[in-house]
């Protein structure tokens, strides 16, 4: 049964499609993964793996170049109706996983590169998809209302 004070509550929320809540909690959860990882990366990689500095901002940092691949061919296959927004989902996971791999077990800058370019497409994969899917599971009327809580959630782990 619910009381007064949740209903009261409940009433400030906006009536918002529960997949986009569990996208926004997932959002907020890998939000957070992804600050400890971009902290601790580079000191793991500087100190135990025994890479310059400089090497390690690099090859961290070329990962954006293939994000912008990734963004523009998974935009495409987003919107394509042969593959779709959760095929491009998928895929996205699938090369981050890889991605993740080959950055643990990285030992030389030579496959730090390539891990973090294979990680940065399937990043730049995952977000016309996720985009895409927000739209798609909101209604016109409360749509500002939908991405604001998507944004919201990834700007307050941010923080």
């Amino acid at each position: 049964m619910m009381t007064f004070r949740q209903s009261q509550l409940l009433s400030w929320l906006p009536s918002i499609h529960p997949q986009v809540w569990i996208f926004a909690i997932g959002r907020f959860l890998s939000e957070i993964g992804t600050g400890f990882t971009l902290f601790y990366a580079p000191i793991f990689f500087v100190n135990q793996v025994g890479l310059s500095a400089t090497s390690v901002g690099v090859a961290l940092g070329s990962g954006s170049i293939s994000g912008i691949v990734g963004r523009i061919v998974g935009g495409s296959l987003a919107d394509s109706g042969e593959w779709g927004r959760r095929r491009t989902l998928l895929l996205a996971t699938a090369i981050s996983a890889i991605g993740s791999l080959v950055l643990a077990a990285t030992n030389n800058f030579t496959i730090l590169v390539i891990g973090s370019l294979i990680s940065g497409l399937g990043i730049g994969f995952y977000w016309p998809a996720a985009e895409a899917v927000v739209a798609d599971a909101s209604q016109i009327d409360n749509r500002r209302e939908t991405f604001a809580l998507a944004k919201l959630t990834e700007g307050i782990a941010r923080l």
